[in-house]
């Protein structure tokens, strides 16, 4: 397989932003402005490149509706959880960490020049230009409805109001330089998605490995859980044991990743908000969005194949392992005693013999999986409601 990895950052934040119509490319808006604006800049191409990607994931740290909506106001609060949480998501993925005070930071305002540090920690350039992309796409969105080009010097107007203020003058004088093209107005009024990608070039190092992607998918399950119905690690429980099944049943290593990212994507559609109960297949959105990348095709058929009610046999033996570790993932929700975990596992109509005993055997194994996804799940709350209380202290 060969991922993408501006695809796949792309189809990540396309997706979180279907929790709510009003964020509809609000992500892939802001990062072909942030790029624009750091190549403007003259950032270096590293410089460009961590803007380009960090701008893709920069609400990645909204947790629920209200805090993904509160900063679609202009006049946004700079202490804002949603910043604080997306810096701690991505500072544990080992490919994604080096965004991590970038997205900490992207809501800090320059203050004549205040804004250039935080609590003796330096604020990443590339900050206070996703601030202004991210603002600049906000004051767009207002004006959506009406024809952006006959309003462009209002809104050059707003945006140079905050110079020095809200914005760093630099890159203030960065955007004056873009709003005189009318191609970044044309593209800006589109409502096309490819239209945004397009217009960003690739770049050197912009290849995953089935393993990164893995992590992303760990990353956005967390995500996943806080919207969906099933308990708070179910998403991250359901990958691993799902991961661990294939690989103690002999399935070859890049299928057993497969599977476990499956089962950390399972109940994606948790994000589609506004998805109709039996919307899936050709209208599901979530999987549409993810199909560019390389291979989402079959992970999504064996995920689709948990959420009808009548299966038509035989189907894949990936799927079978996906059903069986959803089910699987669901006792151990509800159980910590490993005689009653063994005994019920044979009462559980979706796994097949092999299976079953399978996870009879290694029952101790899945438990301890199911303990150590928690734990895992446990502390990354606790960290985070920690972030929230000391964001509160700052507010009063």
């Amino acid at each position: 397989m060969k991922i993408n990895l501006i695809e796949t950052l792309s189809c990540v934040s396309r997706i979180v932003d279907l929790i709510h119509p009003k964020l509809n490319l609000h992500h892939v808006r802001t990062a072909f402005i942030a790029w624009n604006l750091a190549r403007e800049a003259n950032f270096a191409p590293a410089q460009c490149r961590k803007t380009l990607l960090a701008a893709l994931l920069h609400d990645i740290g909204g947790l629920n509706e209200e805090s993904r909506l509160e900063p679609l106001s202009y006049c946004d609060n700079e202490l804002n959880n949603h910043a604080l949480i997306g810096g701690e998501l991505l500072a544990g993925i080992p490919l994604l960490n080096p965004l991590s005070d970038i997205v900490r930071y992207h809501h800090t305002h320059w203050d004549n020049g205040k804004g250039k540090m935080i609590d003796a920690d330096y604020v990443p350039e590339e900050s206070h230009v996703i601030y202004l992309a991210d603002r600049i796409d906000v004051l767009l969105a207002n004006y959506r409805s009406e024809n952006i080009s006959t309003m462009r010097e209002v809104l050059i107007e707003i945006i140079l109001d905050g110079s020095h203020t809200l914005y760093k003058p630099e890159y203030v004088q960065a955007f004056r330089k873009m709003a005189k093209r009318d191609h970044f107005w044309t593209v800006m009024q589109s409502t096309r998605y490819q239209d945004y990608i397009q217009e960003i070039p690739r770049i050197y190092n912009d290849s995953l490995s089935l393993h990164n992607f893995r992590d992303i998918s760990s990353l956005l399950a967390f995500v996943i859980d806080e919207f969906s119905q099933e308990n708070v690690q179910h998403s991250l429980m359901v990958g691993r044991i799902s991961g661990y099944l294939a690989n103690e049943i002999g399935i070859a290593p890049e299928q057993c990743l497969k599977v476990e990212i499956a089962g950390l994507l399972h109940n994606i559609r948790s994000l589609d908000r506004y998805a109709k109960p039996d919307s899936y297949g050709v209208e599901d959105q979530t999987w549409q969005a993810l199909a560019p990348i390389e291979g989402m095709g079959e992970i999504a058929d064996w995920c689709r194949l948990l959420h009808v009610s009548v299966r038509e046999k035989p189907y894949p033996f990936e799927a079978d392992i996906l059903l069986a570790s959803h089910s699987l993932a669901t006792l151990l929700g509800k159980t910590s005693s490993l005689m009653l975990f063994q005994d019920h596992i044979t009462t559980i109509a979706d796994i097949p013999p092999v299976l079953a005993h399978l996870a009879r055997q290694r029952s101790a194994a899945l438990m301890q999986i199911a303990q150590e996804s928690g734990k895992e799940r446990r502390e990354l709350v606790t960290r985070i409601t920690q972030l929230n209380k000391a964001l509160n202290r700052e507010k009063r």
